[in-house]
């Protein structure tokens, strides 16, 4: 029970965040997609940093008058799940590698989202991209500033997330250490 009052208090608090003023892109969301691979029950890995976005998105869209479900946007999702699928398939390889794939994280994103934005979607100025490479190259250029978001958000949270699992499995040796030795 204690672990499911952990998660639902992660994800209203990865919902809260979205509604709060911070810079473009520095979210917690792509952090937790990959420290829910690493630390969550693998049931539970992929769907509860979805189901984060997703109940933000619809709460914010919802405010905004659009939907949370335009192409880009599934493109987006598809990003978080393959985080969370890489995060599960190296959760027991190693710190290093673990390491390697935090580092990945945003720039895989930036990556991915940039090319959905391309294929999909429409240039900041409103026009769409032409589907050419210039065309890609000129939306990989114009997301540049939100990689800048992604590099402090992923990173950071995940070293808070990262921080607060030591805490809290420190904690529980601390705590099953002192039941122990009163018996």
């Amino acid at each position: 029970m204690s672990s499911l009052v952990s998660i639902l208090t992660l994800v209203v608090a990865m919902i809260a965040f979205r509604f709060m003023p911070h810079p473009e892109n520095v979210a917690p969301i792509g952090a937790f997609a990959l420290i829910g691979g690493f630390y969550l029950n693998r049931r539970l890995a992929l769907v509860v940093p979805v189901l984060a976005l997703l109940l933000s998105d619809l709460l914010l869209n919802t405010q905004m008058g659009y939907s949370a479900f335009h192409a880009p946007r599934l493109v987006d999702y598809a990003a978080f799940l393959a985080i969370g699928v890489a995060a599960l398939a190296i959760r027991n390889k190693g710190w290093k590698l673990q390491l390697g794939t935090a580092a990945a994280v945003p720039f895989f994103f930036y990556a991915v989202s940039n090319f959905g934005v391309w294929l999909t979607g429409l240039s900041l100025s409103g026009q769409p991209y032409a589907k050419s490479l210039a065309g890609l190259l000129e939306c990989y250029t114009a997301g540049l500033p939100f990689l800048r978001g992604s590099l402090l958000g992923d990173w950071g949270f995940m070293a808070l997330f990262v921080g607060v699992m030591a805490l809290s499995t420190a904690a529980g040796r601390v705590q099953r250490v002192a039941v122990a030795t009163k018996h």
